[in-house]
């Protein structure tokens, strides 16, 4: 891929709230990747839109957090336990459960979605506990938003600064990526 190719890929994407949403949803759903990786670059590289990149990547947030909270609930015992099954997540999801049935849904909810853990087990668990859909949403909705437009206000600051240095957004971008993408495999590789 092109300079021009790669540079033109991040101004639609940073444009089109419709790729950022569905970055997110896919992120709180089905792919374990860190969001981050991708839009602490974009939004250092962008920082006049680094609140509108926040804003819709935590509605997306919310709204993949509804879908999997939906399938915990609908879809407990014919999908998700057999699948939990297969990929050996059962007795942290069961460990999840009690937690989330001892009346610790919004505290559990919020601390596994604001820190680098999977939030797919909480969101699924909150489903499949029957947990107070309210109550969790707020938990997410809380935890998500100080992530997102904590780095977001964040990447104003910075990004102002780096603009003086006279780097290629795209540069930034993608190298700024590639170190968190690598910082995400080291943390996973010394906590395995």
């Amino acid at each position: 891929m092109s300079e021009t190719d790669q540079q033109n890929w991040m101004e639609r994407l940073v444009r089109h709230r419709t790729g950022l949403l569905a970055m997110s949803v896919a992120e709180s759903t089905a792919v374990p990747l860190p969001l981050e990786a991708v839009i602490v670059p974009l939004m250092v590289g962008h920082p006049k839109r680094a609140l509108k990149i926040a804003f819709w990547i935590w509605i997306g947030s919310l709204v993949g957090a509804t879908v999997f909270y939906l399938v915990g609930l609908w879809l407990r015992d014919p999908v998700v336990l057999p699948v939990l099954d297969v990929l050996g997540q059962r007795a942290l999801f069961d460990d999840m459960i009690a937690d989330l049935e001892e009346g610790g849904l919004f505290w559990t909810v919020f601390a596994v979605s604001f820190l680098p853990l999977p939030m797919q087990l909480a969101t699924l668990g909150a489903g499949a506990a029957g947990g107070n859909y309210i109550v969790f949403l707020a938990a997410i909705a809380l935890s998500r938003g100080l992530r997102y437009f904590g780095l977001a206000i964040v990447a104003q600051s910075v990004g102002n600064r780096l603009a003086h240095l006279s780097v290629p957004r795209h540069k930034v971008v993608f190298w700024g990526a590639g170190v968190l993408v690598l910082g995400w495999g080291l943390y996973k590789l010394f906590t395995l």
